[in-house]
């Protein structure tokens, strides 16, 4: 089955078998389907799709005959919902499913066997045999609107890529802390002046929480959508077999709302973005709010958010407490947990249901709301445990703001870093979840979030190639993925996205090094490489631009004095991707090889393996991107100087800030040295108090000990596991070791 899968579809059906012969669409082939509306609107995209693609007018009937693509409803039993079966033999090519929806699918695998142009230059297929069907009902994608605002026609583009990709959920971010999106014809302010916010040059996109009408002479930026456009966008979706789930944050992230509307805050206490949960008011407003957003949206879902819950203006205030008392009420967890169970009554008899962040578990999730684990697969597992439906979304890998890949002119994004094989390689449903509890995990949603993502093209470049990466794992089933031909795929679906007009990312074929000293050559050895392994590298190592005519990387390239590489890489003789460039010194530090015993967090990772030996010092702030950071786990590396040296002294930095960060300086210190890497003598052990001041701090330990010869150093940190007078884990943050 595996060795059929060069067809280039993505994501991979689930059965393929390849037969002798082929099938030809010409002027005389004809389109038959099945007369039901849904049918013959699936029918008719296919022969727009033709049209448009190889300029053949094909003739839709409802009659079969040879020379025919058949579009057809079936009344037989499905064994899987929405499979669907694709026929091509070499007179007639057949889709058959006992759901619209199935025909759909069945659709988008033909219409990518047609393409890319670039590689079928006429519609010719080979004869095969597929039976196909999803691996999880709720395959999604989310889009953050309230950050940067995306325009209708943006709104289109993105639920078309969905459809290429056969997702079926599109899960629609619409309101913030910074930006209300949706016409409320109640509260008109939500939009006339929630949609706005005065642009502030010095903060950050996301801190600019002033609120204003659009033509404020301050300068304003945002946007909403209109009633009619909000029907529309449903409409376009669902002809797509796309449901929309419309997301209205609370009782959090609401700075927006609650600056239009200031009554709803907690009384005499500042906007925190967090509605009051004792005023009778805020469920008025929210409830009315909802039920103009139920008239919009006709899936069975509404998301209420329930993240990130600042709790301060809740313990401070008399209503809230009164609540608290009035319900027997123990925590302001349990008061969220009490906010949350209400909205989702209100829901519930209005006929629908709720989803919500993973924080709704924190005092207790409402009876059948479904869970949306993004801090993680462990609060999923929770979820399931509890017999809560369950989204896996979690921010490691399904979190498309973060990078995709590690050169230096990848646009700006946050510090996490979820690379395209990442998670091609991610399975939703945990292999340690109980096999009775997994049918409670409905699948899988990436989400992109917009604090960076300024433009529809950004948008695009963050979401593809990823968002085919993640199709096959929500379509799937996990014995039918195969990374290797996945790969091959994507080189297809590449020029599927050129001749679409997408801006895609090539982060996945940029060249990257890696450098070792080699101890019985004395020589370093230069390896380059890209993720997915395809395309030539070319290079030179005199700083000069490379083309195809440059040297083309076979082996690792060796040197023993300073190189400036410069290194592109080439598909069908055009550079892709970008360029890998970089001066490598032969000095004592370069020769060093790392070794960890713990793997850094990809978002704090420092640069890399070699971060900690690379000179540059991190600064005392928590977003220096030079601090590599530990979470929960301790430091505990081996250095190999590469040969003997002579020293005296070893130091290492660490960062602590806990007013804002989880960072804490190390609990205990352990320096040793060796000769031949088997036994070590330490030359400082040393345990350190807590320092509780919440201002950020470094702190350099040194070890100072009398001149000896030296190959290998181990450090070892301890973390110390929570942070000190609170619950949460501790990272351990370190930066640059010095040898004198």
């Amino acid at each position: 089955n595996k060795a059929t899968r060069s067809i280039g579809v993505i994501p991979t059906p689930n059965s393929i078998i390849v037969k002798e012969g082929t099938f030809v669409i010409n002027q005389k082939t004809t389109i038959i389907s099945s007369v039901d509306s849904l049918s013959l609107n699936v029918a008719k995209s296919f022969g727009d799709f033709i049209k448009k693609t190889y300029k053949i007018d094909l003739i839709t009937k409802t009659r079969n005959n040879k020379n025919a693509i058949i579009f057809s409803l079936s009344n037989d039993s499905a064994v899987h919902n929405d499979e669907y079966v694709l026929d091509i033999t070499k007179d007639k090519i057949i889709i058959k499913s006992t759901t619209n929806a199935g025909l759909f699918y069945g659709l988008q695998t033909l219409k990518q066997l047609l393409t890319p142009k670039s590689f079928l230059k006429k519609p010719i297929l080979s004869c095969m045999h597929i039976y196909d069907y999803p691996r999880y009902s709720w395959r999604g994608f989310m889009l953050d609107v309230s950050r940067h605002f995306f325009p209708k026609d943006s709104i289109k583009k993105i639920i078309d890529i969905m459809a290429m990709h056969k997702l079926n959920k599109f899960h629609w971010h619409l309101t913030d802390g910074i930006g209300w999106r949706i016409e409320i014809d109640k509260y008109p302010l939500l939009t006339k002046q929630g949609a706005w916010r005065i642009t502030k040059p010095k903060d950050k996109p996301w801190k600019q929480y002033t609120t204003c009408v659009k033509d404020d002479p301050r300068g304003s930026y945002g946007g909403f959508y209109t009633k009619d456009d909000i029907r529309e966008i449903v409409r376009y979706a669902a002809s797509r077999y796309i449901d929309v789930i419309p997301e209205i944050e609370m009782p959090g992230h609401s700075h927006a709302a609650l600056e239009c509307y200031p009554d709803l805050i907690c009384k005499d206490q500042p906007n925190i973005g967090v509605y009051c949960a004792g005023n009778d008011k805020t469920f008025e407003f929210i409830e009315n709010v909802l039920s103009e957003v139920i008239e919009l949206f006709p899936f069975k879902y509404i998301h209420i958010g329930g993240d990130e819950v600042k709790k301060d203006n809740w313990i401070k205030c008399k209503l809230c407490r009164a609540e608290m008392k009035k319900n027997n009420l123990k925590s302001a967890d349990e008061l969220q947990s009490f906010f949350i169970k209400r909205i989702a009554k209100y829901l519930n008899n209005h006929g629908k249901k709720i989803i919500g962040w993973d924080e709704i578990l924190q005092g207790g999730a409402p009876e059948g709301a479904t869970v949306m684990s993004w801090r993680g697969i462990e609060t999923g597992i929770k979820a399931a445990n509890a017999k809560h439906y369950v989204i896996m979304s979690p921010t490691n890998p399904c979190y498309f703001d973060f990078k995709q890949g590690n050169n230096i002119l990848e646009p700006d994004a946050y510090k996490g870093f979820n690379n395209l094989l990442k998670i091609y390689d991610f399975d939703p449903t945990p292999t340690n979840l109980p096999v009775d509890e997994r049918q409670f995990i409905l699948g899988v949603q990436a989400n992109l979030w917009t604090e960076k993502v300024s433009t529809f093209k950004h948008a695009e470049y963050m979401m593809l190639p990823r968002l085919s990466a993640l199709s096959e794992v929500a379509w799937t089933t996990p014995t039918n993925k195969d990374r290797d031909n996945f790969i091959k795929r994507l080189n297809l679906q590449f020029d599927r996205f050129m001749e679409n007009g997408y801006n895609f990312s090539w982060s996945s074929a940029t060249p990257e090094a890696k450098v070792i000293f080699d101890k019985q050559k004395q020589v370093f050895k230069l390896t380059l490489y890209n993720e997915l392994n395809l395309y030539d590298i070319y290079y030179t190592l005199n700083g000069k631009e490379p083309d195809i005519h440059s040297k083309k990387y076979t082996e690792p390239i060796e040197f023993t004095e300073p190189i400036d590489l410069y290194a592109k890489c080439f598909r069908k003789d055009s550079f892709v991707g970008y360029p890998l460039i970089n001066h490598y010194s032969t000095d004592f530090k370069d020769k060093w090889t790392i070794k960890y015993k713990y793997n850094f967090n990809d978002a704090y990772n420092g640069g890399g393996e070699r971060a900690l030996c690379d000179g540059k010092k991190a600064e005392n702030r928590g977003d220096d991107k030079h601090w590599q950071a530990f979470p929960v786990n301790d430091l505990d590396i081996t250095i190999d100087f590469g040969g003997i040296y002579s020293t005296s002294e070893i130091s290492i930095g660490f960062f602590q800030y806990r007013e804002v960060s989880a960072a804490a300086f190390p609990k205990k210190v352990v320096i040793s040295v060796s000769n031949d890497g088997s036994k070590y003598t330490p030359v400082l052990e040393k345990e350190f108090d807590d320092i509780a001041k919440k201002a950020p701090l470094t702190r350099t330990i040194k070890a100072q000990f009398k001149k000896q010869e030296v190959t290998y150093v181990r450090i070892f940190a301890e973390n110390r596991k929570k942070v000190p007078g609170t619950n949460g884990d501790a990272w351990l943050f370190t930066d640059e070791i010095d040898i004198k």
